[in-house]
């Protein structure tokens, strides 16, 4: 009976592991929900003004979307605030917020376009890669060097459009592409992200698409695991050599590093981040080692503009500073004030702007602002 007992007990003990371990494999390579929308009750809106409920985000400085259900609108100054609630600078974009129902504070939202956040036109393009066709939006533009913009895992197309903003106004073309498992893109066989491991070859699908479609060279402008992506790329495609600059937000350089430092935020234990890593490797096949791209930095020329957030909760900036120090004179190190996960351009936009017009100036790419 008793050995009974103890092999019942371990299978219990096993479970009781297993199911965080495999929850958290689960979130590194899993598929992504969409998040909620219920951070922020709307106490009321004016068409200049809106009236949120108090909390860290709704008093975080800077220039933001609000998201609903069915449109969003830009956030700006805070007015005013009292124990419950704050009041900020509002305009409405698409429909109209919920008084008394709830909306969430987001860098962008993810019902954005070119035309609706930009007043910018914009044609729906496809591309075939190596799973099938994938959308993009077109943004045309007079200058030969399009700009290729690479979203983070579980974000869209949408992400880029801040860096559009500012880098339409000197007339290079924009293309905002998706890639595998994204809602409207080919799913993986496995349907698993790889981290940047086979993503890269969707982004090499991209760039030759935009040389066979007039661009001489392109830049490429990612976020979180789009710059372990675009990392990828640079280091394995044979088009490399036709990118003349990349930018770089808040990026996964280092997926051990960011998965440590993301379990510190979180309060996991170092055993259960390294027995979830197992778990996913062996179901995403992924190599560790080269998902580290501080450490695999060779062959990487092109200029590099690199903004973090020193308020970064996701990706550590320890690593996009090991990352410049590993790459003196290719990296550009930008560091923002109280900006959070990919928020660079929302907690300062003038600042972002300023420096992103200036290194593009200095490397000849596109022309002055319009």
């Amino acid at each position: 009976m008793l050995p009974c007992i103890a092999f019942a007990a371990l299978l219990v003990a096993v479970a009781i592991v297993a199911v965080p371990v495999w929850h958290y494999s689960e979130l590194i390579v899993g598929p992504r929900q969409p998040s909620t929308l219920h951070e922020q009750r709307v106490y009321s809106a004016e068409s200049d003004r809106i009236r949120l409920s108090r909390d860290l985000q709704s008093l975080e400085q800077g220039t933001w979307a609000l998201q609903w259900e069915d449109g969003f609108g830009r956030v700006g100054r805070v007015l005013a605030s009292d124990d419950s609630s704050v009041v900020r600078e509002f305009e409405a974009v698409v429909g109209q917020p919920p008084v008394g129902g709830w909306a969430s504070l987001r860098g962008v939202s993810r019902s954005a376009n070119p035309r609706n956040l930009l007043g910018l036109a914009y044609e729906t393009k496809v591309f075939d890669g190596p799973l099938g066709t994938y959308p993009a939006w077109f943004v045309p533009g007079p200058d030969s060097t399009w700009v290729i913009y690479v979203h983070g895992i579980g974000a869209n197309r949408a992400e880029g459009l801040r860096t559009l903003s500012v880098l339409s106004t000197r007339g290079l073309p924009g293309l905002l592409v998706t890639y595998r498992n994204d809602v409207d893109a080919p799913r993986a066989s496995d349907g698993l992200y790889h981290l940047g491991l086979t993503e890269w070859q969707d982004v090499d699908a991209a760039v030759r698409y935009a040389l066979s479609h007039g661009a001489r060279n392109v830049v490429l402008s990612s976020y979180s695991m789009g710059g372990q992506i675009t990392m990828q790329f640079m280091s394995r495609s044979p088009l490399a050599a036709r990118v003349i600059g990349v930018i770089l937000e808040a990026p996964v350089l280092d997926w051990n590093a960011t998965l440590a430092y993301r379990s510190r935020v979180l309060g996991v234990p170092p055993i259960g981040t390294w027995l979830a890593k197992q778990v996913a490797r062996m179901r995403a096949r992924l190599d560790w080692d080269q998902l580290d791209r501080v450490n695999h930095h060779e062959g990487v020329t092109a200029p590099i503009l690199l903004f973090h957030g020193l308020h970064d909760q996701v990706v550590p900036e320890s690593a996009s500073e090991a990352y410049a120090r590993s790459l003196p004179g290719v990296v550009t190190l930008v560091r923002i004030e109280h900006a959070n996960h990919v928020e660079a351009w929302n907690a300062d936009p003038v600042r972002y702007a300023a420096t992103l017009n200036q290194w593009c100036a200095a490397r000849g790419i596109g022309s002055a602002p319009r």
